[in-house]
């Protein structure tokens, strides 16, 4: 018994494969995103609130990173309406996460020690601390 195939039958097989592979394809494009999205936050930093600046943590920002971002917890109506100072040590300056927001990019290179100094509303609980690069679009830090 010999098999034919149409013309039809080979486009619908091609189809198939092609639908098949694109699935694969972008499964693994999800699985590389997951991947790398868990390296970024590998290299967090979550800063307690210390108004004293006792509680501090170094953040190297090294290329192809070009900055911090950071982001005030936990991320409500409340905690956006307020603002967060974040104190850069051996620069001794003070950056600041605006109201109106729930993050903000710092853009900074090296390495250096860094405290959530002060806050407007007792509800920001830390400041996470990312290096990376504005791929979000985040407003600057004042």
């Amino acid at each position: 018994m010999a098999l034919s195939f149409t013309k039809g039958d080979m486009v619908m097989c091609l189809s198939s494969a092609i639908h098949i592979g694109r699935r694969q394809v972008i499964g693994t494009l999800i699985g590389l995103g997951v991947i790398a999205t868990s390296a970024d936050a590998a290299f967090a930093v979550d800063l307690a609130f210390s108004p004293d600046c006792r509680t501090f943590s170094a953040i190297n920002v090294t290329a192809p990173n070009t900055g911090i971002t950071f982001r005030k917890n936990p991320n409500s109506p409340t905690t956006r309406a307020a603002t967060a100072t974040v104190f850069r040590i051996n620069t001794a300056s003070n950056i600041v996460i605006p109201a109106g927001g729930a993050s903000c990019f710092y853009a900074v290179v090296g390495n250096d020690s860094y405290c959530f100094l002060a806050r407007s509303s007792p509800a920001i609980a830390n400041v996470n601390a990312v290096p990376g690069t504005n791929v979000a679009a985040a407003p600057a830090c004042q």
